[in-house]
């Protein structure tokens, strides 16, 4: 079956939703709840009638129209009789036993099946040998050169699919894009499953900022200076996506609005991977002294959750040279991406100085060089601290950063103290 997988071109109908593991127990539910999805991808209508099913288990079966007018007297809106697709519409393959008299283990006709939706069935009384959670799936016309997979049949090394959970179909995410493990998805819909109707997993779409993933370099920022802000966006959908924006404005009037005087500037989107997450740099030019509330918003259309597309930050604008700042006043580096290191920022008077920081425990013992008589050819600059001392983690506790600063005989020292948490 592979070498024909091979030579087939890609097909109009292509299958969209596989429920193998029906809800209940197989032994007195059996396989009668059984179903394959499919979906006309084209403009012509589609005849079914000389394609095949093969679960690779037992010879392939043939596609026949649904002839058990029984099916009717719960769904009278179906289609039946017939192996025609229409443009733009599902069709659903069911196991003949779907309209048993047998109604052991209850789940009797459990779906809910929109109305015109085409149904069909296989010419034995299985899909294949009854459908099981390991199964790969190909329907295929060698009439009309063309096929269909689920399961990524031509992959035997990827163990896909696998059990979805009772009673929970695979659904495909993105019904343009190729059968392949990520682009196949347990439903998320409450019901465990979308027969005859939009995957629930096409729309998932959820893009989030949060506030705590917001970088400001310098953490303050002296009077006349810029501030680069990194920004990290994170998919809790399903779907990669570079199809949203990034709006950054500065809220004068903390009325948490965006207003024509406010918008500092806007982003286009980088491409962002399922449950991944990405950065996004920009710079706030010459902000005036004082405190400034920061907004940054997702613009993302169809985003499922709204709730986390908003965040905000205060950014503070000092008129005076500080020696030392330190952000956040505790970190955490436990690396999730979330003030993992401690943002030292300093301003000297001058350049061309030698430069020392050096970090202290609580008792005053010294646990790390960051820098250590180093020249200094600018007057500001930012280093971090991992927490760590060479490659061993520090403890929670209190230290203390502390600054010297030689230059032209002269000498500044400055110290802040900071909390590690872990």
């Amino acid at each position: 079956m592979l070498v024909l997988l091979s030579i087939f071109a890609a097909s109009p109908i292509i299958i969209t939703e596989v429920m193998s593991n029906v809800r209940g127990s197989e032994q007195t539910c059996g396989d009668r709840n059984e179903y394959i999805e499919i979906y006309n991808l084209s403009t012509d209508t589609l005849d079914l009638l000389n394609y095949l099913i093969d679960d690779f288990d037992v010879s392939p079966d043939d596609i026949c129209p649904w002839d058990d007018d029984a099916i009717l007297i719960k769904y009278p809106g179906l289609r039946i009789h017939s192996t025609l697709l229409y443009p733009y519409s599902y069709g659903l393959i069911l196991d003949r036993e779907y309209t048993s008299h047998d109604t052991t283990g209850g789940n009797v006709q459990p779906y809910d099946f929109p109305d015109s939706t085409l149904v069909l069935t296989t010419d034995d009384t299985t899909i294949g040998n009854g459908l099981q959670t390991s199964d790969p799936l190909i329907i295929f016309s060698i009439l009309h050169a063309c096929t269909t997979s689920f399961g990524t049949p031509y992959d035997t090394l990827d163990y896909f699919p696998s059990d979805p959970g009772d009673g929970i179909s695979w659904e495909r995410i993105e019904l343009s894009l190729p059968d392949t493990v990520t682009n196949w998805h347990t439903c998320i819909d409450s019901g465990g499953c979308t027969p005859g109707r939009e995957n629930s997993t096409t729309n998932a779409l959820d893009l989030a900022i949060e506030s705590q993933s917001i970088i400001f370099t310098p953490a303050i920022v002296n009077t006349g200076e810029d501030v680069n802000i990194a920004m990290r966006i994170k998919n809790y959908g399903l779907r990669e996506t570079d199809e949203y924006s990034l709006t950054v404005f500065d809220d004068k009037n903390n009325d948490s609005i965006l207003n024509s005087d406010e918008l500092i500037t806007q982003i286009a989107g980088l491409l962002v991977y399922a449950s991944d997450s990405v950065s996004i740099v920009c710079t706030y030019k010459y902000p005036e002294q004082g405190m400034h509330m920061l907004g940054f918003q997702v613009n993302f259309p169809g985003d499922r959750d709204l709730t986390n597309n908003l965040a905000f930050k205060e950014l503070r604008v000092v008129g005076e040279i500080g020696e030392l700042v330190l952000s956040p006043a505790i970190f955490t580096p436990d690396n999730d991406g979330i003030e993992d290191n401690l943002q030292i920022d300093y301003r000297l008077p001058d350049a061309g100085g030698l430069l020392s920081i050096a970090i202290f425990d609580s008792r005053g013992k010294l646990v790390r060089f960051l820098c250590r008589k180093e020249l200094c050819l600018l007057g500001s600059g930012t280093t971090y601290w991992n927490g760590k001392t060479g490659s061993k983690d520090l403890p929670t506790g209190l230290y203390i950063v502390y600054l010297e600063y030689y230059n032209q005989n002269k000498v500044i020292k400055a110290k802040k103290t900071t909390i590690l948490a872990r």
